[in-house]
């Protein structure tokens, strides 16, 4: 763990930065003193059950980091994850004979992973990988764990406000594929064209987004302010889902932002799951393992535990920001600046005006760079919602607004629209609930009525065999009576005396490998019929039995 935490400068690429290094240096002591406590304590089934197997995994996932990078993604691919609460459908654990995928031509690539195109049995959908590194893989396990869970979430909902997984992907060894990358992925159903926010910002300024989101244009005004408004209110209705089930993104950008012009209900959709955390899960799955964009990160750079949602009301008022004023994207690119007008804006300006949105304004009014945009948002009919952005962009995490605070200041249509989507989702998940409650009933009856079935066919067949048996006893005592009698000479045409033991006598004819249902001689001295049962006495007194 110390190791790690003196490579964190390694991780700050692609202008990306990692979670403080005190708090990695804390969280790693931490954890490294309970690898070691349970590596050193033998655990046994009988001193924690019935909790012991979940302990044991424990124990081995903390002693994997001791194991190669390919030992630790093969450790991934253990097989579909089991189905979370209300989920209604089973998630899938595809091989790579299932897809139809170019592996040598990636649609998008990072640092940590790769994203592919491809089709699944005709459906379209898109598969992420990650690249072959022990950072990257942690995240994509946790990108992975959140996506499950939200597909339980999104149980028997017609839309929803993130990517739909459809299971994982496993690529044998046999196939070629790419080294730099793990062989295993998570296939997503692919919605719309694959573009985002970003993307249409920087095409054409964004004015293609009007017609997507269905926003009315602002005529001949600077700003972009119903835009604005527009993402922003489905950025935070989709953020108040998450938060409400503990996961907190803490990387929502343009860039994570997916288009999708057919879901009318839920045409913007966070993508990107891999720099969250999950504070409801016992470990707080992947709390330690942030990467953020400093364009849009709040200046803490990490999760305040009192006010967690906090994080991502400052990046989604930052995107709003993005939007709202179109000289902040378009521009400005220099070396010390190659994210242009908005990451000098994000990275120097802002922090150096304290974060105080509206005296940023108030300064450019008076003869900035962006004096006419300013000018314009500092007139009373956008004081309502420059206010709210100043609200959301505290330096402050205890002074920020929260989500649902930001959705009351937006206005509360969006707060009507949030409640209703929630109502929506639980109703829909309670539902499928029901349904496979009720299925789980009718397979547990049919279970009892088939085992009360098996259990009365054993008992009938159990009689038949006792009265099989009964009958096959009697009838061999009957007949070795009448045999007894013959060789003693009682019952051969009155003679007296034991019968001569000659060549067609069943003890020299018989052999020893004898067969059931065989003939082997015919007797000139004794007259058997067929299917009698026949008692063989050997010289050893013991009996052969035969038809």
């Amino acid at each position: 763990f110390f190791w790690y935490d003196t490579q964190t400068p390694e991780l700050r690429r692609n202008r990306s930065v990692s979670a403080p290094r005190y708090e990695m240096g804390v969280r790693g002591v931490a954890l490294g003193l309970l690898a070691v406590s349970l590596v050193a304590c033998p655990l046994s089934a009988s001193a924690f059950a019935p909790g012991a197997a979940s302990m044991m995994q424990f124990r081995r996932a903390a002693t994997s980091s001791f194991v190669s990078l390919s030992q630790f993604a093969n450790s991934l691919r253990t097989g579909p994850r089991p189905a979370q609460a209300g989920l209604s459908m089973e998630l899938q654990f595809f091989q790579s004979k299932d897809l139809k995928v170019n592996w040598n031509s990636p649609s998008a690539e990072g640092n940590f992973g790769k994203v592919f195109f491809g089709t699944l049995n005709g459906q379209k959908c898109v598969i992420k990988c990650p690249v072959l590194e022990e950072f990257s893989l942690r995240i994509f396990d946790t990108e992975r764990a959140v996506n499950i869970k939200l597909a339980g979430v999104a149980a028997g909902a017609s839309s929803v406000p993130w990517p739909t997984m459809l299971g994982e992907v496993n690529i044998p060894e046999s196939e070629r594929f790419p080294s730099d990358i793990a062989r295993i992925g998570i296939v997503w159903r692919r919605e719309g064209e694959g573009k985002t926010l970003e993307d249409l910002l920087r095409q054409g300024g964004g004015k293609q987004l009007y017609q997507l989101l269905a926003v009315k244009e602002d005529g001949a005004r600077l700003l972009r302010v119903e835009l604005a408004k527009n993402v922003l209110g489905q950025l935070l209705v989709a953020l108040a889902q998450l938060q409400e089930r503990g996961v907190m993104h803490r990387d929502i950008k343009p860039s994570n932002t997916l288009v999708v012009a057919e879901d009318r209900e839920h045409t913007l959709k966070i993508i990107d799951f891999g720099s969250c955390c999950d504070l409801q899960d016992p470990f707080k799955k992947g709390l330690g393992d942030a990467t953020c964009d400093p364009m849009y990160a709040p200046p803490e750079q990490k999760i305040s535990l009192t006010s967690p949602g906090k994080f991502d009301t400052f990046s989604t008022a930052m995107t709003a920001v993005r939007i709202l004023i179109p000289s902040l994207t378009a521009g400005g690119q220099t070396r010390d600046w190659a994210g242009g007008n908005f990451q000098e804006f994000a990275e120097s300006t802002l922090p150096s005006f304290g974060f105080d949105f509206i005296k940023w304004l108030k300064t450019e009014a008076e003869g900035g760079r962006f004096a006419a945009e300013a000018q314009e948002a500092l007139l009373p009919d956008n004081a309502k919602f420059v206010n709210l952005l100043q609200g959301m962009l505290k330096q402050s995490p205890f002074m920020r607004n929260s989500v649902q605070g930001s959705l009351e200041g937006l206005g509360q249509e969006w707060v009507t629209r949030a409640r209703n989507e929630a109502k929506e989702v639980k109703s829909k998940a309670a539902e499928v609930k029901r349904e496979r409650d009720q299925k789980k009933d009718a397979a547990a009856k049919i279970a009892e009525q088939e085992e009360r079935e098996r259990g009365q066919a054993d008992k009938e067949e159990q009689a038949r065999r006792k009265q099989a048996e009964a009958l096959a006893d009697k009838a061999s005592k009957g007949e070795e009576s009448r045999l007894k009698a013959l060789l003693s000479g009682s019952g051969s045409g009155g003679r007296a005396g034991k019968q001569q033991v000659g060549d067609n006598d069943i003890a020299n004819v018989v052999p020893e490998d004898w067969k059931e249902g065989a003939q082997y001689f015919r007797s000139k001295q004794l007259t058997f019929k067929a299917s009698e049962i026949v008692v063989a006495f050997r010289s050893d007194g013991s009996r052969r039995f035969g038809k």
